[in-house]
Formats: C-alpha cells, structure tokens, sequence
C-alpha cells in the first residue's frame, strides 16, 4: 500500500510536470486554406483552366457529331476508298476525344496542386512561427488528421528506432 502511495506520488512529482511542460494544440487547415485570399485566386484560375478545357471538348464534340452527321448523309454517295478514309479520321478523331478526356483531370489535378504548394507552404510558415511564440509543442490538423507543426530536433526518434531495428545507412 505504501509501495503504491510512494509511486503515485513519484508520478505526480516527475512525470506530471513534464507533461504539462508539452503543449500541444489543432488547427482545422481547410477553414484557413479557404479563407486565404491567394486560395479564391487559386479557384478562379483552377475554373477558367477547366472553362478552357471543356471549351475545347466541347469543340471536339461538335466536329465529331458533324463529321459524323455528313459521313452518315453522303457517305453512301462517297466512293469507297473515300468513306474508308473518312471512317478512319472519325476514328481517330474518337480516340483523340478519349485521349484529350482522360488526360483533362489528370492536367487539372496538377495544376492545382502547382496552385496549392505556395499557399500550403505559407500556411504552415505560419503555422509553425505562432505555436514556436505561444509555446506549443505540437499542432494536430483536424481535417487532414496529420501533424501540421512539430520541433524539428526534440522529440524525433527515427534513428533511434532503425538502430534497435538493427537498420544502418
């Protein structure tokens, strides 16, 4: 019983006070991100982008559907050699269309993410630069469930833990 009082009590003393000696704090970075004003310029340029985009498909579209309306219309009247090479433009116009689809979302999803990287660094500039003036040693992001401020020397283990996993380099 005693034994149980004296570790108690150690505990109280010496660990505690490290503990409270941690502070440790969350932000929520989407509500920041999208209050920056750089983020409403980041939008209004990822939307004329995708404007652009769907302008340009669209233009496709209407040369496929009128391609293919005159190869239906006359194509009967072409000579064959004729509406053999037509039938291949359309195909190859089809398989632009394809191409030009999959690689719109692919093409925008860079470019945000070309957009995004400066915002992104200058919030967690910022970041970093309030919880070393208020004192804390951690800041959790609730939206993205990662870590968004940490110190940089204190507190790493990494090269503690390859060397009980035997791990060199």
């Amino acid at each position: 019983m005693m034994k149980n009082i004296i570790l108690l009590g150690s505990f109280f003393f010496f660990v505690l006070p490290l503990m409270a000696q941690q502070k440790y704090g969350h932000i929520n970075s989407q509500e920041v991100l999208v209050s920056m004003p750089e983020y409403k310029q980041m939008m209004t340029a990822l939307e004329k982008k995708r404007n652009e985009q769907s302008n340009r498909l669209n233009a496709m579209y209407k040369d496929y559907q009128k391609r293919q309306k005159e190869l239906t219309d006359y194509g009967a009247g072409l000579m064959e050699a004729v509406r053999e090479e037509k039938m291949i433009e359309m195909d190859s116009l089809e398989k632009a269309i394809t191409a030009y689809q999959e690689s719109m979302d692919a093409d925008l999803q860079s470019f945000q993410r070309k957009l995004l990287q400066p915002l992104n660094d200058k919030y967690l500039k910022i970041v970093a630069a309030v919880a070393k003036e208020n004192g804390y040693s951690y800041i959790f992001d609730i939206t993205t469930g990662s870590v968004a401020y940490y110190p940089e020397k204190n507190g790493n283990i990494t090269d503690l833990v390859k060397k009980k996993m035997g791990i060199t380099q």
